[in-house]
């Protein structure tokens, strides 16, 4: 069941305390996705796929890639 929620005051990627919105999304088949946006434009994604495998990509608010892995699974 996916669910969208508020925080405030998390320190984002780059370092400001900030608000911002969290989405979190799974299934029964091992699929997991967690999506967070900052307020001032900072991202963290990390997807778990069916297969074990991971991937999570941070970005900076001024656009620059901080964490780009994706792990293999099986």
């Amino acid at each position: 069941m996916a669910t969208r929620t508020s925080f405030t005051g998390e320190t984002a990627p780059c370092g400001s305390r900030v608000d911002g919105t969290r989405y979190r999304d799974s299934d029964d088949e091992g699929m997991r996705v967690e999506h967070v946006h900052y307020g001032c434009g900072c991202q963290d994604f990390r997807d778990d796929f069916h297969d074990g495998s991971t991937h999570r990509r941070v970005t900076h608010h001024r656009g620059k890639v901080l964490v780009d892995e994706e792990l293999r699974g099986e």
